[in-house]
């Protein structure tokens, strides 16, 4: 805690500015539509309502093959050293090495194999990894209207409130009667800046109703912070008979619009709305959601992806994906870390044991979260943030009403940490965005951790704005980051002018871990950003602020390597996500997961713009085509 933050801050003042408690909902990690109306969607009718008919999987090339040609990098430990030719068969890696290694190995073992030939400049890698999203809730939203920034991998064009409006005012018209518009999505921070570029773009109840009041109207911001209404939702929700505690806080309904101002945070104030949403269409969110788990499958498998792991998981979302895998063919691997909130979550988990063998949704981590988003202005900071409200250092998730400004690690969390790591002894992956969050971590970490524990991997997520001696205590603990490299590609410019000023040059230190010794990861926390690992593998090696590209690089010495970037994205988020005994690399015995890709992104010259839209070819997973087709000419029966 530094004494420039002890001289600023007063708990009177930020209490009365901007109020926060331990169930404020503000990011992927921690979705407010899951954990408000948890009973309502995910009851044993809904469940019963689900698919249960196996659909019969599409399998090609399943028998032994192997792969000469083109550039085969099979990431073996982390190198990206080539090789000639590889073999597959029964699902896994067989063989590796030259032309006529490989092709005795497979005569003798695999007769009757297929050989393909790579065209020249196509790239054989191990499936692409993405090791921080959010499956289930991602899948939640997409029935909503989505009112996001991003158009594919690339920030939409003209994205204001203009484009914003043409949208609700579209879908407005074409709803039935009693329904209400439900966005997902809108990023005032993604939107062109205020006041000579100083201030994000205030969106409230006022502003909405001069969109439409044809309709009820309720939106999430992207980082699920608030909850933006209309009037005719507003109304709605405060005539709900289920919604009387109202009453306990506002003495009418012009009171609670002139408080409120459609802005409603916190779980007490998003609650009574989410409540009040049509129940049909409740209902077809968990409908839909089941069917849209095959959509962000389908587009993870067509940006080269075999691998994602789930930062936050629980009972009731591991029961959805389950239902979809009885019914569906997984094309990608799901690994998982379990969401654990409280002493009494803690003291319930099981002792860690390091999984022998894959199985589908393994948890190999507990996942914790501490504070909010860097762009929701609620990551919890030394310093407040440069933009309005006034007084804002963020939220801290930990401490009690009592203490909600913590200058220390609060002695709930340090206790968590002590159950987790010391008497269950489980890997911890930390959510940690804002520096005072991050420090906060690593002093639990360095608390609870006995020694660092060789085989223990332990996690900061998103690990946005750190200090050298930060990195350095990660490093002597054995602690990993994985970084949320949007912010910097997408939001950097937004932080860089109204957010946070000269303090932008803290985030995301890839290089700086790296030339420590660390491992890295890259990821997307999807929805929070697109899936795409060669666009964050782009964003690392560029650190290009999209949104105004002419200004430049954002803290250049923290660019990394191609190098360094595909091994992000390959073998070490295995490793990260305890699976590189299964995937992440293309060594002899793990899974014939792999992409193929139109051109070697380690060869490309001007990444910026371009490595996100590399062809991906095809993907397979188990040695079955699940992305793209083999052309025939290219095969032939040996």
């Amino acid at each position: 805690m530094s004494c420039a933050f002890a001289q600023k801050i007063t708990k009177t003042t930020y209490q009365m500015e901007h109020r926060h408690h331990h169930s404020c909902t503000h990011c992927a990690c921690n979705n407010p539509i899951l954990t408000l109306l948890k009973d309502e969607l995910f009851s044993p009718e809904n469940f019963a309502a689900l698919p249960t008919t196996k659909i019969a999987a599409k399998k090609e090339q399943a028998q032994a093959f192997m792969v000469t040609g083109g550039t085969i990098r099979p990431m073996i430990n982390g190198s990206v050293e080539t090789v000639p030719a590889i073999g597959f068969a029964d699902g896994y890696v067989v063989a590796t090495g030259t032309e006529e290694q490989v092709y005795a190995f497979m005569q003798e073992n695999h007769p009757g194999f297929l050989s393909r030939e790579l065209q020249e400049g196509n790239t054989l890698l191990p499936g692409l990894i993405e090791p921080h999203v959010h499956l289930v809730p991602t899948a939640m939203l997409m029935g909503w209207t989505d009112l996001g920034g991003f158009d594919n991998q690339d920030l939409r064009q003209d994205y204001d409130i203009a484009s914003v409006s043409s949208i609700i005012k579209k879908a407005v018209a074409n709803l039935k009667p009693d329904q209400w518009f439900l966005g997902a999505g809108l990023d005032p921070a993604l939107m062109p800046l205020q006041k000579d570029n100083t201030e994000l773009i205030t969106i409230d109840i006022d502003l909405l109703d001069s969109i439409t009041v044809a309709a009820p109207v309720l939106i999430i911001s992207a980082s699920m912070h608030t909850l933006y209404l209309n009037t005719p939702a507003l109304q709605l929700v405060w005539n709900f008979p289920g919604n009387l505690e109202l009453l306990n806080t506002y003495s009418s309904f012009n009171d609670y619009r002139s408080k409120t101002k459609g802005q409603l945070q916190q779980a007490a104030e998003m609650n009574p709305a989410l409540k009040t949403i049509p129940p049909p269409q409740k209902a077809a969110m968990f409908l839909e959601a089941f069917v849209n788990l095959k959509t962000i499958f389908d587009t993870a498998n067509a940006r080269g992806v075999t691998f994602m792991y789930d930062a936050g998981m629980n009972n009731t979302l591991k029961a959805m994906l389950e239902a979809y895998l009885a019914v569906n063919t997984g094309t990608v691997r799901i690994g998982a870390a379990q969401v654990c909130d409280t002493i009494d979550d803690a003291k319930k988990l099981p002792k860690f044991q390091i999984k022998p063998g894959y199985e589908d949704i393994y948890l190999s981590h507990v996942k914790v979260i501490t504070d909010g988003s860097n762009q929701g202005l609620t990551a919890y900071q030394s310093e407040p943030y440069l933009c309005k409200p006034d007084n804002n250092y963020g939220i801290y998730n930990y401490g009690g009403k009592y203490d909600q400004m913590p200058q220390h690690p609060p002695l709930d969390f340090k206790a968590l940490m002590e159950i987790i790591i010391r008497e269950k002894g489980w890997p911890v992956m930390i959510h940690a965005n804002g520096n005072l969050a991050v420090q906060f971590a690593i002093q639990a970490l360095k608390d609870s951790i006995p020694a660092p524990a060789e085989g223990i991997r332990h996690r900061i997520e998103h690990c946005s704005l750190t200090t050298q001696d930060d990195l350095n205590t990660m490093k002597q603990l054995e602690v990993s980051p994985s970084f949320l490299i949007g912010h910097v590609g997408y939001w950097g410019y937004a932080f860089q002018e109204a957010i946070f000023g000269e303090k932008s040059s803290m985030l995301d230190l890839c290089n700086s871990a790296l030339q420590k010794g660390m491992r890295i990861t890259l990821h997307s926390d999807n929805q929070v950003s697109p899936l795409g690992p060669l666009r964050m593998m782009e964003q690392s090696i560029t650190r290009r602020m999209e949104a105004d590209p002419e200004r430049g690089i954002l803290n250049v010495a923290e660019c990394i390597t191609a190098e360094q970037g595909l091994t992000a994205i390959t073998y070490d988020a295995a490793w990260q996500c305890y699976a590189e005994q299964w995937t992440g690399s293309l060594k002899v015995g793990n899974f014939a997961d792999f992409v193929v890709l139109e051109q070697d992104p380690l060869t490309m010259k001007r990444p910026y713009m371009n490595m996100r839209n590399i062809g991906v070819l095809e993907t397979w997973v188990a040695g079955s085509l699940v992305y793209g087709s083999t052309v025939s000419e290219e095969v032939s029966i040996v």
